[in-house]
């Protein structure tokens, strides 16, 4: 029986190694690659803060970043705050960021949540980058893959440059990273990541297959092991802990499958802004193109991809299909059916990690290297045809100033909940956005 269950685990071993390719080495000197990775990463921090949206977030706190976190971190314990769930699940990272944001002057608080938010989606780019290496052979496709964590349009309206939507990036950062092998190991530092973004993400759980494929290695073994043992915690949370649900309506299937093929595949070429230009003006027009110029470079990537391609492709697009499901369906509510004003525009944050999945399997056939001549250059011609529709969608996003912030700057907010405690009144009301959000804090806390 020890015998019979050693063959098996090596047959699992070998499998796994063919599914799982190295990262080969870069050529390049270790000063100018790191070099490399500052400036990617500093640009990478400076588009998020430096485009119209980002600059207008500097200035104004978003949702949870406020009313949730940032009061739990004024007024609560830090070791309580870390181990508190919120929505049915623990946020981490996010409570992290507001424990930093917390020691700072008030009047900072929106500029702090805008950098501690952007630094990470800036590490998860470059994680993907650098984890891409072995499925991924054309530099300028994993470059390309990469950077949609950072220029994509869906990523740029409502969970740009805040915490409380980090997860939808985390996620897709724990993905890479549980594909990526390198020799000898992963670096600690991405063991680190994967533990935190585990915990601070509701569907780190739908990972758990490729992290036991990871493990079926037998070999740096940390990064899986840490990653089951980070999500067992995570699930608990999620098991017991309580969640209001967002609203009580039936879910509809046909309304779940439009509103899932207008967010994903029409969001992720237009941006989410753009989708009501197109539908229902142009009927299901929108859907079919996206849909032809998804399932292309999928066929390549399925024909020319090798094992390790198709299993990407697989990923891919099974986890864009899951979780845009998963999330439509656990939080149904009338104002997500696509007849609604916006089309997709409410809970627009749902469409990131579905929409990069897709694109994981998109770069597979982008990437694809075909012997024949007229398979070449078909390949050639998809990337620039993707290039050209992904570039027009974020210059149309940031021409047209998607998700830039208009309400009252936090400045004001902090001005008038110090004048309301100057007055003698007991608490401070912080007024922020979206429209319509407000917390309190206790004047004793804000003697600073």
């Amino acid at each position: 029986m020890g015998e019979g269950s050693a063959a098996v685990g090596d047959r699992w071993r070998v499998a796994a190694e063919r599914l799982l390719p190295e990262a080969p080495r870069s050529d390049l000197p270790r000063g100018r690659l790191a070099f490399g990775f500052v400036v990617a990463f500093l640009g990478a921090v400076g588009f998020q803060l430096l485009m119209p949206a980002g600059w207008s977030r500097l200035q104004r706190v978003w949702a949870e970043d406020g009313a949730r976190f940032l009061l739990d971190g004024i007024t609560q314990p830090f070791a309580t705050n870390l181990v508190s769930p919120y929505g049915g699940y623990l946020h981490t990272i996010p409570r992290l960021a507001a424990e930093l944001v917390s020691v700072l002057p008030l009047e900072w608080a929106a500029t702090g949540f805008a950098v501690l938010a952007a630094v990470p989606r800036a590490l998860v780019a470059l994680v993907v980058f650098a984890a891409s290496a072995g499925h991924l052979r054309s530099l300028p496709v994993r470059f390309a893959h990469a950077a949609l964590v950072v220029v994509l349009p869906v990523g740029n309206s409502e969970p740009l440059d805040n915490v409380t939507n980090l997860h939808w990036f985390l996620l897709y950062g724990v993905f890479w990273a549980l594909l990526w092998r390198r020799e000898p190991r992963v670096p600690v530092a991405v063991v680190v990541f994967v533990v935190l973004a585990t915990l601070s993400s509701p569907l780190v759980v739908l990972l758990i297959p490729v992290a036991l494929l990871r493990l079926a290695l037998r070999r740096d073994l940390a990064l899986p092991v840490a990653f089951l043992g980070a999500a067992a915690v995570q699930a608990v949370v999620m098991v017991f802990a309580e969640r209001n649900p967002y609203s009580r309506d039936p879910v509809d299937p046909v309304q779940v499958v439009l509103a899932a093929l207008l967010r994903v595949p029409v969001a992720a070429f237009t941006g989410s802004e753009q989708v009501e230009r197109y539908y229902p003006a142009l009927g299901n027009a929108p859907v079919l193109v996206t849909l032809v110029l998804v399932c292309l470079p999928v066929l390549a990537g399925l024909r020319w991809g090798g094992r390790p391609g198709r299993l990407l492709v697989a990923l891919g697009l099974g986890y864009s299909v899951l979780v845009i499901v998963v999330t439509l369906t656990t939080n149904w509510g009338q104002e997500l059916q696509v007849q609604q004003p916006g089309v997709v525009l409410a809970a627009q944050r749902y469409s990131i990690a579905p929409c990069l999945f897709l694109f994981a399997a998109v770069a597979v056939g982008l990437d694809a290297v075909p012997r024949e001549t007229w398979a070449r250059l078909a390949v050639k011609t998809g990337q620039v045809v993707f290039a050209l529709v992904v570039f027009w969608s974020v210059v149309q996003h940031v021409h047209a100033r998607g998700g830039v912030l208009e309400g009252l700057p936090w400045g004001d907010s902090v001005a008038r909940a110090r004048e309301q405690c100057a007055a003698g009144g007991p608490v401070g009301r912080f007024e922020h956005q979206p429209d319509g959000w407000f917390f309190h804090v206790p004047c004793a806390y804000l003697g600073r």
